[in-house]
Order: structure tokens, then sequence, then C-alpha cells
């Protein structure tokens, strides 16, 4: 075997492994979801509350599943879709590292799940090479789980 057949294999084996790592970049593990003990409509109405509570202002709600339900699909399971900012924290997160308004704003998800009610998020990553990022990140996190418990609550 020459040094070339040699190096190839561990080579592909080292390509592997990095390539099956990335798949798994527990973007799963950034999903924080609740069921709610609330109907779709108390759930909503608690989340609006949490929101003002915890000074962040709806921007914009998308109603996924009555769009879907005006198409016909009488049926369909409701769902929403609540941003929602705070102006200080977006300026701050902006003079952290302006890559984050990819992240912003801040989303809420409401969706009906026979026989359940589930609200949750997507979390911010913390495990990022910039410190002040991760407390960033941490902070926000906190926020958005504290909303999705005081709407459960």
């Amino acid at each position: 075997m020459t040094l070339y057949q040699s190096l190839k294999v561990p080579s592909l084996i080292i390509f592997f492994v990095a390539i099956l790592s990335g798949c798994n970049s527990n973007e799963s593990s950034r999903i924080y979801q609740k069921v709610s003990d609330y109907n779709f409509e108390e759930t909503l109405q608690n989340l609006d509350l949490a929101i003002s509570e915890h000074n962040y202002r709806i921007i914009h709600r998308s109603n996924i599943g009555q769009a879907i339900r005006d198409r016909g699909d009488k049926q369909y399971p409701l769902s929403t879709v609540i941003s929602f900012c705070n102006i200080t924290y977006a300026k701050e997160m902006m003079e952290i590292n302006s890559d984050l308004i990819n992240d912003m704003p801040c989303i809420v998800t409401v969706r009906e799940e026979a026989p359940v009610v589930i609200i949750g998020t997507k979390l911010m990553k913390v495990n990022t090479d910039n410190p002040l990022q991760n407390d960033f990140a941490t902070r926000i996190n906190n926020n958005l789980k504290s909303i999705i418990e005081a709407t459960i609550e």
C-alpha cells in the first residue's frame, strides 16, 4: 500500500465524520416548546399579555392555519406565528454582531395539534466564539422561555 492510499482511508473517515456532525448541528435543540392547558384563542390572548409584560412589542401576526381554512380546508388546524421586538435589545444586538439581525425579530408560534395546543420558539445560538454574543443570546433565550412559561401558567 502506498503512502497516498494509506492516507486516503483516514481522510475519508475524517471527511464523513465532519459531514455527519454538520448534519447534526443541534438545530432541534434550539426549539423550545410546551403544551398549553388553554385552547388556541386563550393561548394567543395569554401570549399577547406575556409579550407585553416582558417589554416587547408585537410587530406582526401570520395566521397561517386560518389562511389555509379560508382557502377551503375548513378543518385545518389553526397555527399562528407572532413576531415581536424590543428596540433596546435590537440595538444592543446589532452592536455586538450585526449578523444577528437574521435571528430577529423574536417569534413564538402557537399551533393546534389535536388534542392539544403547542406554543414554541427557536432559541438563539449560545455557543459561538463571541462571549458578548453568547451572553446576549442567553438573556434573550431566558426571555423567550419566560414568555412561553407565563403564557401557559
